[in-house]
């Protein structure tokens, strides 16, 4: 089958497109044909060498897509040949709390990932999913799925009538927009575009900031909120915008840290032991989610039929060329590779 590797992990440049023996799907295992695939910028990192150790040139990218099942290894019980499926990345976290063993089999990393004809999938890990929801939502949706979903509702504990916030414009603040707005919360949300902002605001959301016009973007929201402040936020800058995300916070926030679009994951914390107290704000670090988490997102998704933004489609031949423009920025909403 054709397979894109990540080569020496040297950046985009060392990707190399190749091919590897067709899988052969073994005990409680699915093989699954491709139909396409979404990126994230985990991605990127992986490219760079900034995400995983040891990693083998011949490994192959990509943690969110979607297939149709071509066969069934023995023992596969509930899944037959011809349902489409997608599965989370950390294949071998069904439920329950968080521990490092997922990261063992970590589609894309650690395991072989989408960006190839054909991938193999644990059967317990593999997802239907149901015919309304399409191949551009399904292909781009493991990944933010399941890590919106832990943020902003299995930690978040976000309401109806709570204001959500999410910083930026990609796949993340995105679809936290749209679960955000189908199940009763308010969104506010960030970005140096104005058109951005404004495809934003048609989406649903109830405040938008320019961070390039108003650098004090914190103090922004809390004008457009009459000082209310954010209840959930889903934090993709990191630790060092953290100064200005605590004070966009109301009292009692919890904020889901997951990204690091404002410096690197190593870090450190702008903000004040006494910023945190002061509010009584939570953080938690958000490792993606679990298998159980990714289903609650999707039947979200299904019963209110929220459509992925995908931004842009590029042909299997063209990786590189997503890859590319998911690095630099020019994207809102998800970038699509077809297989």
């Amino acid at each position: 089958m054709k397979a894109w590797q990540i080569g020496p992990r040297s950046g985009i440049d060392g990707l190399q497109l190749g091919e590897l023996p067709d899988p052969v799907p073994g005990a409680g295992e699915v093989l699954v044909r491709v139909s396409a695939a979404g990126l994230n910028y985990r991605d990127l990192m992986v490219l760079r060498g900034d995400y995983g150790t040891d990693l083998p040139a011949d490994r192959v990218p990509l943690s969110d897509g979607v297939g149709v099942i071509e066969a069934v290894g023995d023992g596969v019980s509930g899944l037959a040949a011809g349902q489409r499926v997608l599965a989370p990345h950390f294949v071998t976290w069904q439920d329950g709390p968080y521990g490092f063993g997922v990261f063992a089999q970590d589609l894309g990393v650690t395991a072989n990932g989408w960006l190839a004809e054909m991938i193999l999938l644990p059967a317990d890990a593999a997802i239907v999913v149901p015919d309304s929801v399409s191949d551009n939502s399904a292909a781009t949706f493991s990944v933010v799925g399941s890590t919106v979903w832990h943020a902003m509702m299995a930690f978040g504990d976000a309401k109806p009538g709570d204001l959500v916030l999410a910083q930026g414009t990609g796949g993340v603040s995105i679809f936290a927009l749209q679960l955000a707005k189908a199940m009763g919360m308010k969104f506010a949300i960030s970005s140096s575009s104005d058109e951005k902002l404004a495809r934003a605001k048609d989406m649903g959301a109830d405040h938008l900031v320019n961070y390039r016009d108003r650098p004090d973007w914190a103090a922004a929201l809390l004008e457009s909120t009459g000082g209310r402040g954010a209840d959930v936020v889903v934090d993709t800058l990191g630790f060092p915008a953290m100064e200005q995300t605590v004070e966009a916070c109301a009292v009692n926030a919890r904020i889901g840290t997951l990204g690091a679009l404002s410096g690197t994951p190593q870090a450190q914390s702008s903000a004040s032991q006494g910023a945190l107290i002061g509010k009584n704000i939570t953080i938690k670090g958000i490792a993606s989610g679990s298998r159980d988490m990714l289903q609650k997102a999707l039947d979200v998704v299904t019963e209110n039929g929220i459509e992925l933004l995908v931004e842009s489609v590029f042909e299997f031949e063209a990786a590189a060329e997503a890859y590319a423009h998911l690095e630099s920025g020019a994207h809102m909403g998800k970038v699509m590779i077809k297989a």
